[in-house]
């Protein structure tokens, strides 16, 4: 059900700290801060090559960010958000497997203008998660890996932990018709 990990959030007490951070210190890429009003946050996005980080703080005294610095001074990882392609079919298929919705039961407009929706840490390892619904034509682009064989069992022994494990499946599109380019120093025979 779930696909990519879309981006991993790290609340911050001061978010331009932050950004300075990421890119004087790491040498990344930020994007300009963001009010989010309908989810009491202020966001900036560091953008890699494989995800995002999201750099979130809150936004007024009434953000439900508040309590999670309170007990978290520093900052750390807030949530992780994966991306799905219904939302609203993915919400009800984790709801009727026992998990609760951290708020409101439905979709929230997110950072990148799709719908996002909250599932409660004490359900989900003790990790907030984040649905987001990625359009069906951006979700095609995406590599896809599914799983073709039982799931795998752990073993005591090393040679016993590989047993009963058949492999993945990877989902690569390749057009074999267009040819290399020439600057590759093939030959265009």
């Amino acid at each position: 059900m779930i696909g990519n990990l879309n981006h991993i959030a790290i609340a911050v007490p001061d978010l331009d700290a932050a950004i300075h951070q990421y890119q004087v210190v790491f040498g990344a890429f930020v994007t300009s801060p963001q009010d989010l009003p309908d989810h009491g946050v202020r966001v900036a996005m560091v953008n890699l090559p494989n995800t995002k980080i999201e750099l979130i703080t809150p936004l007024g005294d009434n953000s439900p960010l508040q309590k999670f610095l309170q007990k978290n001074p520093l900052g750390g990882v807030h949530h992780l958000c994966y991306e799905v392609s219904d939302i609203l079919k993915a919400r009800d298929q984790l709801i009727a497997a026992g998990l609760e919705v951290a708020g409101d039961y439905d979709p929230k407009i997110g950072y990148h203008k799709h719908p996002v929706l909250f599932f409660h840490p004490k359900d989900c390892l003790g990790v907030l998660i984040e649905l987001e619904e990625i359009p069906a034509l951006k979700m095609k682009e995406r590599v896809g890996i599914e799983r073709i064989g039982p799931i795998h069992t752990i073993s005591k022994t090393t040679a016993g932990s590989f047993q009963g494990v058949e492999g993945i499946g990877i989902g690569i599109e390749v057009d074999f018709k267009r040819k290399t380019p020439t600057d590759n120093k093939e030959s265009e025979d």
